[in-house]
């Protein structure tokens, strides 16, 4: 049984709406302002304590901003019914359900006492469905959880038996779903299991049947955020949690029936990334990964495997590919747009991104 939104949760989406972060933003002087095109969705941070889900138009210009409970994370987004969904940072006690075009709230789930949501969700492709990942707090025992969008966001299943702890779930063209699990049990963010976690790539069928099971050489490397090429190819982004003068690779690429496929960089350009990469996106050519502790991100021939181009930028964060072309957030408010290596374009927004975006299709 779902519990209702906690009074405390309440009480902090209230407060949140008083600084006015549902309304529309208008150029200053202006009472009115020309439609611009919902494209692009992030979580923001908005100073001590107040958080934001903001909907932007193509160049990460915002069109509104929606209060959060706390801080945000990933963002699922359902084309069809204009729907989006923000989702707590795990340890997350919420997701929030909203209309992207006119900015009502459709639905706001709280974790129930022995769980918590880690942080991100994905639409099955009809839209039908809603996939999230979840854990128990006692075990940190992985679970998706399934809802009906059409039942009001009503749980009616849950999937689990692939491992501890994941993070990103995506949906496959074919209707799979590729879970990252990070194989950590935590307290709160505090791991508890580094000496025996047991990270993979796990591929579960629309009905939850474990399907394929990968795994990285070294079982420090906890697999984490995910992206596809818009066919069957995966890539995986890892957080390292071995010695911290050491610098594996922190991105793999796998294709169903294969091994995972660490891509190549030199250590020291490893080093730039501070042992995290957090969002990924690809194109026909290209990958693009961040790293926000690194302040940099980089980017990959999808045909060698190879960085070809390792670019400062602080607190790189959320990255979209659109036909071939990337778009990169960061909480320093500068919106990069490049389509291929050292061929870039920049604009500076209010925004400070934290974290993830995601693209309306």
């Amino acid at each position: 049984m779902l519990q209702m939104v906690t009074d405390n949760t309440r009480r902090a989406l209230l407060k949140a709406a008083l600084f006015g972060a549902a309304m529309p933003i208008l150029p200053f002087g202006c009472t009115s302002m020309v439609a611009s095109k919902p494209t692009l969705i992030g979580c923001a941070l908005n100073g001590r304590d107040r958080y934001s889900v903001v909907v932007a138009d193509q160049q990460g210009k915002a069109i509104r901003q929606l209060p959060l409970p706390s801080r945000g994370h990933g963002i699922a987004i359902n084309a069809t019914r204009g729907h989006a969904v923000a989702f707590a940072r795990r340890p997350g006690s919420y997701f929030m359900v909203f209309d992207f075009h006119s900015g009502e709230v459709v639905q706001l789930r709280s974790a129930s006492d022995h769980r918590h949501y880690y942080g991100h969700g994905v639409y099955s492709n009809d839209g039908e469905l809603l996939f999230v990942t979840e854990g128990e707090r006692s075990t940190s025992r992985g679970i998706i959880g399934v809802y009906d969008v059409t039942n009001h966001y009503e749980k009616v299943a849950e999937f689990t038996g692939f491992g501890l702890g994941p993070h990103e779930v995506i949906a496959m063209p074919d209707g799979k779903l590729a879970i990252g699990v990070g194989g950590v049990h935590t307290d709160g963010r505090t791991p508890l299991n580094l000496n025996s976690m047991q990270p993979s790539l796990s591929y579960l069928s629309a009905t939850g049947e474990l399907i394929e099971q990968q795994t990285l050489l070294d079982n420090r490397l906890s697999i984490r955020h995910l992206a596809h090429d818009g066919d069957n190819t995966v890539l995986c982004g890892q957080q390292y949690r071995g010695q911290p003068e050491e610098y594996p690779p922190l991105l793999a690429m796998h294709q169903a029936g294969g091994q995972l496929t660490p891509l190549e960089a030199e250590p020291e350009q490893w080093a730039r990334f501070n042992h995290y990469i957090a969002s990924i996106a690809a194109s026909k050519d290209w990958i693009l990964a961040t790293s926000p502790p690194g302040n940099c991100y980089g980017i990959w021939s999808k045909q060698s495997g190879k960085l070809v181009e390792l670019a400062s930028l602080p607190d790189a964060s959320g990255v979209v590919a659109r036909e071939g072309v990337f778009s990169i957030s960061s909480g320093s408010g500068s919106v990069l747009t490049q389509s291929q290596p050292r061929d870039k374009s920049s604009i500076f927004t209010s925004i400070p991104w934290d974290n993830h975006w995601s693209a309306i299709s």
